[in-house]
C-alpha cells in the first residue's frame, strides 16, 4: 500500500492552508476560488471552510492523542491510502499531480486514518449520524479486513459516503523528503 497526495501542478506539494494564519488562509482560499473551478476552490460557498476545517483538525488531533498517537504537528498533512491512484481524487484539481509514498516510509505512530473523508467523520456542520471514527494504523488494518477498501465513487453515492481512506500525517519527517 502507498499514501497518495494530490495537488495542483502549479503549486508545491504538501502546502497546508492550516499552517497559515486565519486571515492568510481565508485570503488564499478566496484567491484560489476565483482562479480555478476545482472542487476544492468551490467548497467554501458560505465562507466558513477554514473555520470548519480548524474544528475538524482540533477534534482529530485530540482524538489521536487520546488513542495514543504521537503527533508532531498540531495540524495534519492529508493523504489517501490506496493500492493505486484514484481517478476520483485526480479530479479534485484541474491540472492534478500526485506524490506516491510507500506506507513503510512513515512512522506509524504519526499517522491516523478515517474510513472516508475527515469532514464527515467529525461532523462540524452535518446532522447525519455516520459510523466513522479516527483509527490508528493497527485499527485501520482491522477495519479494512472486515469491510474491505471503500468502493470507488459512482454517481449514485452521496459525497458523505466513504470512497477512500484518508490519512492524517502528523509529522513533517517523511513529507519533507517529497517536497519540491
Amino acid at each position: 500500500m502507498h499514501l497518495y497526495h494530490y495537488y495542483d501542478k502549479s503549486r508545491t506539494p504538501f502546502l497546508n492552508m492550516s499552517d497559515l494564519s486565519e486571515e492568510e488562509s481565508i485570503q488564499l482560499h478566496t484567491k484560489l476560488a476565483k482562479k480555478d473551478g476545482s472542487i476544492f476552490a468551490m467548497r467554501d460557498s458560505n465562507g466558513q471552510y477554514m473555520n470548519q476545517r480548524r474544528i475538524v483538525e482540533q477534534r482529530a488531533h485530540s482524538m489521536f492523542v487520546r488513542k495514543g498517537g504521537n503527533p508532531q504537528r498540531t495540524t495534519p498533512h492529508y493523504m489517501i491510502l490506496a493500492k493505486a491512484e484514484l481517478e476520483e481524487c485526480k479530479a479534485w484539481f484541474s491540472d492534478c499531480a500526485v506524490v506516491k509514498i510507500p506506507l513503510e516510509e512513515f512512522d506509524k505512530n504519526t499517522l491516523s486514518f478515517t474510513y472516508g473523508d475527515s469532514f464527515p467523520t467529525f461532523k462540524p456542520i452535518f446532522d447525519e449520524q455516520l459510523e466513522y471514527d479516527l483509527f490508528l494504523y493497527d485499527e485501520i488494518l482491522k477495519v479494512i479486513a472486515q469491510r474491505g477498501m471503500p468502493p470507488t465513487r459512482n454517481n449514485n453515492m452521496s459525497w458523505l459516503e466513504p470512497s477512500y481512506i484518508e490519512v492524517q500525517v502528523w509529522s513533517d519527517e517523511t513529507i519533507d523528503k517529497y517536497r519540491c
